[in-house]
């Protein structure tokens, strides 16, 4: 069994994580997983609480029941076990099946984020439908669409307004090209963080990315208003879509975030499979996760304001009351992406 549970990590590992920074390591013992957070992997002002790498490691557990049914073993999943330890996100036991067709499973290592101007071309209903009903199977966590225009205008320039405050914020601004990988060679040392190309940036703004990385000539640039013309601009750019959707969930714990992390990459996959490009949008609503805890730092008092009234925005167009939205996300139809983020070899650990 020790070697199908191995399989079926190398496989589950092709999950999505906040800059891709992978925040997991794992142990085999007595034919059960344990699952483990490493928070330095993610120190960055979105994953506040280490929710950001919750709803990673949701997506991997989500991965790891899909693949396990596959290879004819079946999941048991315990999460936080132990009170002591947060770090220990959960325990993944496994009892003998029969080995069965899962249909999402060959779209794990298909998934991506797609950062291209998208087609504005309708979901059809059986499409729509399937997205929606893609957390049927998971206890927590909803799925909301919306496809009206004005909609969609309005949440685009939240998903963007992350850019905007990247550009005026100079922690962020840190953070961001900290972690950027500028050529294919670091790339590949590396398989954590930002490779260039899966921006999906046009060669003048590739010259132009790099002279932002500059924060003293940013500040000047800002100062002619260049951190909002590319708010306006990439506004346009997620607004190509065909449908921008939200996951929300009613609890705040880490539970829930996990949870969260496992519909968002059902829903991932099902967009897959019905051959729908799809980007998270979840800059905003982290932030908003920080301030909600009065947490306020790094941001300016215009820019609190900035991220409160782009979440006030989500939750009146979804009309929502005291629900969590840890995810916000757009989908619709798209050329291939240019590139894709690497992953490492799964850290795993035999006892």
């Amino acid at each position: 069994m020790v070697n199908d549970i191995k399989k079926i990590l190398e496989i589950a590992i092709h999950a999505p994580s906040g800059e891709n920074c992978q925040p997991w390591k794992f142990k085999i013992k007595d034919n059960q997983i344990y699952l483990f957070n490493i928070p330095e992997r993610d120190q960055s002002p979105y994953n506040f609480g280490q929710r950001g790498a919750f709803v990673s490691h949701g997506a991997l557990i989500e991965n790891i029941s899909i693949a396990s049914l596959a290879v004819g073993l079946k999941a048991k999943i315990s999460l936080f076990p132990e009170r002591d330890d947060p770090n220990l996100v959960a325990i993944i036991s496994f009892a003998k099946s029969m080995a069965r067709e899962e249909s999402l499973f060959p779209y794990i290592l298909e998934r991506t984020t797609n950062r291209r101007a998208y087609k504005k071309i309708p979901l059809t209903t059986e499409q729509r439908q399937a997205i929606l009903n893609s957390a049927n199977q998971i206890s927590k966590g909803k799925i909301l669409l919306t496809e009206n225009k004005e909609d969609i205008k309005i949440l685009s320039l939240v998903g963007a307004m992350n850019e905007r405050l990247v550009l005026e914020n100079e922690v962020l601004h840190h953070f961001l090209f900290s972690h950027i990988n500028w050529t294919e060679k670091e790339n590949q040392e590396k398989k954590i963080g930002f490779y260039i190309k899966t921006l999906e940036l046009p060669p003048p703004a590739q010259l132009a990315f790099k002279i932002f990385s500059s924060w003293k000539v940013l500040k000047k640039l800002n100062k002619i208003g260049i951190s909002k013309a590319i708010w306006k601009q990439n506004g346009r750019v997620y607004g190509s879509c065909s449908a921008i959707g939200i996951i929300t969930t009613q609890g705040n714990n880490n539970e829930d975030f996990v949870n969260v992390g496992k519909v968002m990459q059902r829903m991932w996959l099902t967009a897959t499979k019905l051959s729908l490009s799809l980007q998270p949008m979840t800059g905003i609503l982290f932030f908003m996760q920080r301030i909600i805890a009065g947490r306020f730092e790094p941001f300016s008092s215009d820019q609190i304001k900035l991220i409160q009234e782009s979440y006030e925005n989500v939750r009146r167009i979804f009309k929502l009351r005291n629900e969590t939205v840890p995810m916000m996300f757009r989908t619709g139809y798209s050329d291939p992406p240019t590139a894709r983020a690497l992953k490492l070899e799964p850290e795993i650990v035999f006892d």
